[in-house]
């Protein structure tokens, strides 16, 4: 086989490798099976544990008033029309600071972020709503 042909070959399937590789990357809608149109985040990795679902796109919500024993957010899905943010309250100031952005049609299987949205008076926001 001659070089030229070694190469086409060669660089055929690597584009059959990287395409399947790309065909094969979850989307945001498949991401722990969070409806269209909705923001899920759930207190345990890989999309699992206490899940909160919303559908709203201007609100905000507490994550420890919806569900008792909530840790904190440490996977997310938002298939919502918005970006969603996460905001800290601090008792210190009794001020609120948004310490995550939550981007429409973004997930994460692992936020690696102890405490996101984990204390007391924390809130998840969805579009232009703030605390």
């Amino acid at each position: 086989m001659s070089w030229k042909m070694k190469a086409a070959a060669s660089a055929s399937m690597l584009t059959l490798t990287m395409s399947g590789t790309l065909m094969a990357a979850p989307t945001a809608a498949a991401a722990g099976n969070c409806p269209s149109g909705y923001l899920c985040v759930y207190d345990a990795t890989k999309f699992s544990g206490n899940r909160i679902v919303s559908a709203s796109t201007n609100s905000c919500f507490d994550p420890h008033a919806v569900v008792a024993n909530w840790n904190y957010i440490r996977s997310y899905t938002n298939n919502n029309s918005v970006d969603a943010a996460v905001w800290h309250y601090s008792y210190a100031d009794f001020t609120y600071k948004k310490v995550r952005t939550l981007p429409a049609g973004g997930f994460s299987s692992n936020i690696g972020i102890d405490g996101l949205g984990g204390q007391y008076g924390d809130k998840v926001c969805m579009g232009n709503a703030r605390p």
